[in-house]
């Protein structure tokens, strides 16, 4: 009996705490970077949304990039493309109809932590670097707390704009994306030229890590910034975070901006007899709860009821012995699924791509040698170093050359029959690889 006052005491405290602290704090904020054009949280875009409707001649784009922006370049000049916020979502389609939009005079303005993937294929290779980088536009991250800004400009290098990121009023790290220096070799000399405009350093280790570069494509720039938080409202109130986000845009000489939102998700099916349902941007679930009050109200209410229920009817009861399942290989379930997904896509170049990036990167790990030109210096070689007839390996090389052009074009395609037919030689290859163990061995 004394213990049942003291938990009903105990939780009777426990409701006024709960109802002290509800009516003590006015505000509630979401502290999740959802980078909303019209939110007022930390992480959010209003602030930059509204400058920039006063530099620009602003349009919230409201379709798909592909059915907004001009190919053209008597009306692509002039009009500039912005996107901020998490990795955005292209279609291969959609890449590649931005890649034209830019080279017909375009800009356009990425932020966002990582570099699409459909995009990154088309404008960064490999071979850029002789096949020796591993970057293909999925960046870096470095856990700090403090950074500190800065542009490549003569003029503007020994300016530093200090970034602190805080949650819920609390310093504290987070991982700040950076491009690697490996991804600006060869700049020049690239189809896409690629060059440097600003980075951040850690003023305890002195190291520098480039945040913010250019991508030269036909008559305009692709202007990419591995960190997008720094546009956010919490920075912008701040003069340091309001001068640095003006110099990046002063790199825009363009007067007509498009801010895109759509590519947030991929594109929904569209159905002409209905009308569009409104998009819900990907906030916390409880934001709209605390937004109203008597939902938040009854939100305090039910936390509390739990919590007494917990305290008072809770009793000790036999604990269910749970049912353990027998182990079972899912190895070839997952081999199926894979296979069933490049099935049902009909991917065929991009697995072709993959096929031949395999294929020579065994013969780098394998046979330490260096495949940036398939001539016939490589072919001897390879020969050489695995005891493999020259005529199978020049096969190979031949067929891939053949259909190289079809890879690099745009909306191309790749029969099943000439993916099944590289296969083959591929496979011819290691066959004899392996026969040629088998000799040595009974040798």
């Amino acid at each position: 009996m004394r213990s049942k006052i003291l938990l009903a005491i105990f939780g009777a405290v426990f409701l006024a705490l709960v109802l002290y602290f509800a009516m003590a704090q006015q505000r509630f904020y979401n502290w999740s970077e959802t980078y909303d054009v019209k939110g007022n949280n930390p992480y959010d875009m209003k602030v930059m949304f509204d400058l920039l409707e006063q530099r620009f001649e602003l349009t919230n784009m409201q379709e798909r990039l592909n059915k907004t922006l001009p190919t053209k370049q008597a009306k692509a000049a002039g009009l500039t493309y912005l996107y901020i916020g998490q990795k955005p979502v292209y279609t291969e389609e959609e890449a590649w109809h931005l890649r034209d939009f830019v080279k017909a005079g375009g800009e356009a303005f990425i932020f966002s932590s990582e570099i699409q993937d459909s995009l990154a294929e088309i404008l960064f290779y490999p071979e850029d670097c002789g096949m020796q980088s591993t970057w293909n536009g999925r960046n870096r991250t470095t856990y700090q707390e403090n950074i500190y800004a800065y542009f490549m400009h003569p003029e503007l290098s020994k300016h530093l704009y200090g970034f602190q990121y805080s949650f819920n009023h609390i310093p504290q790290q987070r991982p700040w994306a950076y491009v690697p220096e490996q991804a600006f070799c060869n700049s020049e000399k690239r189809e896409f030229p690629i060059a440097q405009l600003g980075a951040f350093t850690n003023r305890n280790t002195n190291e520098n890590y480039v945040n913010f570069f250019r991508v030269k494509a036909g008559a305009g720039y692709f202007y990419f910034h591995t960190n997008p938080i720094f546009f956010s409202n919490k920075y912008l109130v701040d003069s340091v975070g309001f001068e640095y986000a003006s110099f990046v845009f002063s790199h825009s000489k363009n007067s007509t901006l498009y801010w895109d939102r759509e590519s947030i998700q991929y594109p929904q099916a569209s159905n002409q007899n209905k009308r569009r349902r409104p998009s819900v941007s990907a906030q916390s679930p409880l934001e709209y709860i605390f937004s109203q009050a008597p939902l938040r109200w009854s939100w305090f209410l039910f936390i509390a009821l739990s919590a007494t229920y917990v305290l008072l009817g809770a009793k000790r009861r036999q604990r269910a012995i749970p049912v353990l399942e027998s182990n079972r290989n899912t190895s070839l379930e997952f081999i199926e699924t894979i296979g069933r997904l490049y099935f049902q896509t009909q991917d065929h170049k991009g697995i072709l791509k993959k096929q031949m990036h395999l294929f020579l990167a065994h013969l780098r790990q394998r046979y330490n040698l260096v495949t940036r030109t398939l001539d016939e210096q490589l072919i001897k070689r390879v020969s050489t170093r695995s005891n493999i007839d020259q005529s199978i390996i020049r096969d190979i090389f031949n067929a891939y050359e053949k259909l190289k052009p079809t890879l690099h074009q745009p909306y191309s395609k790749i029969s099943a029959e000439q993916l099944n037919s590289f296969y083959l030689l591929i496979e011819r290859f290691h066959k004899e690889v392996e026969k040629n163990k088998f000799r040595t061995k009974e040798g």
